[in-house]
């Protein structure tokens, strides 16, 4: 049979070095034709591995590695792309944003990248009403969602339906020094008038400031707003739609933050509004303020052991007005199932997974930013002799009474609604003499154009999603 291709050749291509070209090609077609062969029968007695990729803010990648190799050695059948840890074209997107942004490019590609989402909770409506992720198979009444803490399951569910399973929780909190306060027989205080009356009186002692808290404009200024709103009694936008931002609870809100700036004696530097919550720990670090608003990683982290101020630390809920109750804004990351993955009983298995109990543990003994969310974690013998604050944290969690968090709006349209807010409170609060009342009457009008629409799209030029939500 070679010869008769060889006679076909010589007299397609007379001369012997086209002959040799004929003969090579013919070689290219037979192994290939051959390997594939090979490969199709080998592919059907040992099939290949499923791959579920998903990305994650790079800072938080290292500590997901272990978590994999466990999961993999016990789904031998399920490879996990963590793409931040790739050898080669690896992708480590720095802040939230820009992991946001990797989804959504994704989702709009023809074949998605991604099968897992980690998402922020303030995503979780926009990408559910899109159609970006897909109702996981477990109803929100689930007996094992009740291992879980309440308000982060809450954030996983958008009409009725399940689309995350809560990762990592966080909370806003109001932290102050407790040594300062004891050499100045000051207690920690309950409403704003004595957190303004408690930083002056500290400041008069030489202290540089008061009260540090998030003003740049980002998604660090909305988290924060919302606790000081809900102080004052005050909404942003509640379950009906309702949007409260012209009331005279968010105006008394906003005057009370302007004013730690503006005052005769501020409590504040007016730095603040181009402060996110790193720059404001990092002069609470340093001892140059009495109190923070932040998030729940600074008490490990002023408590390391070459902190100046260890063990000096106290933590509350943030203060509230006469007559109202604190709020701690509910943030927080988790897992969810994108909604054109090939491998949708793969990517619940490794939901699954990665919110188990063992999973949580052994991810925050590696890591110390936010908090678990299975409750029974919060009195583990292994974590509590790390972080011994946790059962304090999930007392008040399950035990304050009125309930002492505030979530965000939980509706399709937020990043824009974030946007408005952001753009007229920064500016209400960086001018010296403002017309808050005015400012905030155009963040309450637009807020309700953009809940007339169907998806919301103004112009988010400006817009700063790059914090921890």
């Amino acid at each position: 049979m070679t010869s008769q291709w060889y006679d076909k050749l010589q007299r397609i291509w007379p001369r012997p070095r086209f002959a040799a070209i004929g003969l090579g090609l013919l070689a290219v077609c037979l192994i290939f034709v051959t390997s594939n062969w090979m490969l199709s029968n080998l592919t059907r007695s040992h099939p290949h591995k499923v791959t579920l990729s998903f990305v994650v803010p790079n800072n938080e990648a290292q500590p997901w590695q272990s978590l994999i190799d466990e999961f993999e050695t016990a789904h031998p059948k399920i490879a996990i792309d963590l793409v931040n840890l790739r050898d080669q074209d690896a992708i480590k997107p720095q802040d939230p944003r820009a992991v946001k942004k990797q989804y959504i490019d994704s989702f709009n590609q023809e074949n998605p990248l991604y099968d897992l989402v980690f998402m922020d909770i303030i995503w979780v409506p926009e990408f559910a009403k899109k159609q970006w992720i897909r109702d996981l198979p477990m109803q929100p009444t689930d007996p094992e969602l009740k291992k879980f803490l309440s308000d982060d399951v809450k954030g996983g569910i958008y009409q009725n339906k399940l689309y995350r399973m809560p990762v990592r929780s966080d909370i806003g909190w109001l932290y102050y020094r407790t040594d300062l306060l004891k050499d100045a027989g000051l207690k920690p205080p309950e409403t704003f008038e004595e957190l303004i009356d408690s930083s002056q009186k500290l400041q008069a002692k030489e202290l540089r400031w008061g009260y540090l808290w998030q003003g740049r404009q980002s998604e660090a200024l909305s988290a924060m707003f919302v606790e000081v709103l809900h102080g004052y009694g005050g909404f942003w936008i509640n379950e009906k739609l309702d949007v409260g931002l012209d009331r005279t609870e968010a105006i008394a809100a906003v005057q009370f933050l302007h004013d730690t700036m503006f005052d005769q004696n501020p409590i504040s530097p007016k730095t603040l509004t181009t402060y996110r919550e790193d720059e404001t720990l990092k002069l609470f670090l340093e001892g140059k303020a009495a109190f923070l608003r932040n998030w729940s990683n600074v008490l490990p982290r002023a408590n390391l052991t070459d902190s100046n101020i260890r063990n000096k630390i106290g933590v509350k809920p943030m203060v509230h007005t006469s007559g109202y109750t604190s709020g701690g804004c509910q943030g927080g990351w988790g897992l969810g199932i994108a909604q054109r993955t090939q491998h949708p009983e793969e990517a619940w298995q490794a939901v699954q997974f990665f919110t188990s109990a063992a999973a949580q543990r052994k991810l925050f003994l590696a890591a110390s930013d936010g908090l678990p969310t299975r409750r029974e974690l919060f009195k583990d013998s292994q974590l509590v002799k790390r972080y011994s604050h946790y059962p304090a944290i999930l007392d008040f969690f399950e035990n304050q009474k009125p309930h002492p968090i505030v979530l965000r709006p939980a509706i399709s349209q937020y990043a824009q609604a974030t946007c408005i807010l952001q753009k007229y409170l920064h500016t209400a609060l960086t001018q010296e003499n403002p017309e808050i009342e005015r400012k905030m009457q155009d963040a309450a009008r637009d807020t309700r154009i953009l809940l007339k629409t169907i998806e919301g799209t103004p112009n988010e030029k400006g817009c700063i999603f790059d914090d921890r939500g």
